[in-house]
């Protein structure tokens, strides 16, 4: 909503090319300007109080309000002390959160007012705590209460306030609008709405702990959840937010949960069960040929069984985006319609949106289904195809944990070679996990991945280079030993390595090699074709 309110306010007022040269100004034509800005908001700030806004105002680039909607047009300017007014010029970038203080509380969002690439002032707005216990209640119709922490403000204010009251264990306060909101809703007095004291303690002891926890009052069908209300800037809880959910909403969850439950049994068993019955198979034909390849084929379905773990992952890391963009686009269509400020090219323009991101995922669920496939025969790809499809699996989660794909592969000589497709897939993706999980263990900053493709003759070479120091001289020698891992036992099978070598010298007809480098561990896949 407060994207919305942005963009519809630069788009109404051109401030950022108010705020353009604007200390090449004299003081009369500021206060021109000032006075337009003031008129232009008046109404839409009117307007945007009843969905609990509180505040809107410009600031200068000097962190000087320009302009502040709850004060006269002819106040003079004042500057402004604000670690996020900092962060934002710095990053020229948005940033939201919940702050207290005694003139302006509530969830402020600033954002950089442009002119191209110049950076010309702050827009911040700011809505009341009520305008989201207010909204949480009209559509999930839960009882909804937000407390926030006595000491965040001062003395002298609390000692002339009369918008916050004490709530139900001293140090903390209840905003007076809210409680009455909440037995209009309720159409009870907030004494029968508020649990027992022994159930309160508990619930504001574990609400004040930066964790999301839950509640649930068996004898009155009810389960109270507590959200921690964080300020950004200095990481310290301010407040919570308290949802009472009650009737059949707690007998629904108590049933799910309990299914949920018993399908994590069953399956955490199953593969247990799967697990052992391979090894016990394994050791009986322990003197026998045969008992040689079963045993690699144990340890292949073991390897895909973590795969399929990682490849659950690194669906999740390719959705998120595109399912935040969709729904980005059409709380946006949805707002701008509430407050009748849809434009002619909006609706296109928002489905556009919508439809482009729903063929990606799409499109990422081919990616995925053609990467489990078993298909183990020999066939002509042009190879470096096949390298971006592998890529895409996996980069979602190097982006997700910070770390550069640096991809020097020539695509300009298209390489036609006739091999084991998905299985040289599985290796690179090996190599490259192994990779990432040692950029993220050793906590590298700037972490790279590099890609490089050489062709000499009738073979290939894959590379895949990282940063992260190298491997110890006393480790290399063992590092493709079945089981071997320098990772935590929950963390890693040792198994990635010693399975990827394996492909690639029995199926791929060629060698996997590792070295060290002045940056780090280089593997390189070398195959004839």
């Amino acid at each position: 909503m407060s994207y919305v309110i942005y963009t519809g306010l630069i788009k109404l007022t051109d401030v950022n090319y108010k705020f353009h040269h604007l200390n090449k100004r004299t003081l009369k034509e500021k206060q021109e300007i000032k006075k337009e800005l003031y008129l232009q908001t008046l109404e839409r700030f009117k307007t945007l109080k009843k969905k609990h806004l509180t505040n809107i105002e410009f600031i200068l680039p000097n962190k000087t309000i320009f302009l502040n909607m709850t004060s006269s047009s002819n106040e003079k300017l004042r500057e402004v002390k604000s670690k996020a007014l900092e962060k934002v010029k710095k990053t020229k970038k948005p940033i939201d959160s919940f702050i207290v203080n005694n003139k302006n509380t509530g969830f402020q969002f600033i954002y950089p007012i442009m002119v191209e690439d110049d950076f010309v002032g702050f827009l911040n707005i700011t809505f009341s705590e009520q305008g989201l216990t207010s909204s949480l209640m009209k559509q999930y119709y839960v009882l909804s209460n937000f407390i926030i922490k006595e000491d965040s403000f001062s003395k002298e204010f609390l000692k002339y306030d009369s918008l916050y009251k004490e709530a139900n264990f001293k140090g903390y306060l209840h905003n007076k609008n809210i409680l009455k909101e909440l037995e209009k809703i309720s159409r009870k007095d907030i004494m029968e709405i508020k649990p027992k004291k022994e159930v309160s303690e508990k619930i504001y002891l574990k609400a004040m702990n930066q964790k999301i926890n839950s509640t649930i009052i068996e004898k009155e069908d009810t389960i109270v959840t507590t959200i921690p209300i964080i300020n950004t800037i200095t990481q310290e809880q301010e407040a919570f937010l308290a949802i009472l959910s009650k009737e059949k909403i707690i007998s629904n969850l108590n049933y799910t949960y309990k299914l949920i439950l018993v399908l994590v049994i069953f399956l955490l068993a199953t593969t247990l069960f799967a697990i052992y019955f391979q090894i016990a198979k394994s050791l009986i034909q322990k003197d026998n040929l045969n008992k040689i390849i079963q045993k690699d084929k144990q340890l292949l379905e073991q390897m895909k069984l973590a795969q399929m773990g990682e490849m659950i992952g690194n669906i999740a890391h390719q959705w998120r985006q595109p399912l935040s963009t969709i729904s980005t686009a059409a709380s946006g269509l949805k707002m701008k319609h509430e407050f009748n400020m849809i434009e002619e090219n909006d609706i296109p323009e928002y489905t556009d949106t919508i439809v482009n991101n729903a063929k990606y995922l799409s499109e990422t669920i081919d990616t995925f289904r053609d990467f489990i496939k078993e298909d183990n025969e020999e066939k002509e790809i042009i190879l470096q195809e096949k390298i971006d499809e592998t890529i895409k699996i996996v980069k979602a989660s190097l982006e997700n944990h910070h770390i550069k794909l640096i991809n020097n592969i020539d695509y300009s000589k298209p390489l036609k070679v006739k091999t084991i497709a998905e299985e040289l897939a599985q290796v690179l993706i090996n190599v490259i996990n192994n990779a990432k999980d040692v950029l993220v263990e050793r906590e590298i900053e700037n972490a790279s991945i590099t890609l490089n493709l050489f062709e000499d003759k009738n073979n290939f070479s894959i590379s895949i280079e990282d940063n992260a120091g190298g491997i110890e001289k006393e480790i290399l020698p063992k590092i493709f030993d079945p089981y071997f891992t320098t990772k935590h036992q929950f963390h890693g099978t040792g198994l990635g390595l010693y399975m990827s070598k394996n492909i690639v010298e029995k199926h791929l007809n060629g060698y996997l090699e590792v070295s060290n480098t002045k940056n780090g561990a280089k593997f390189t896949i070398n195959i004839k074709y």
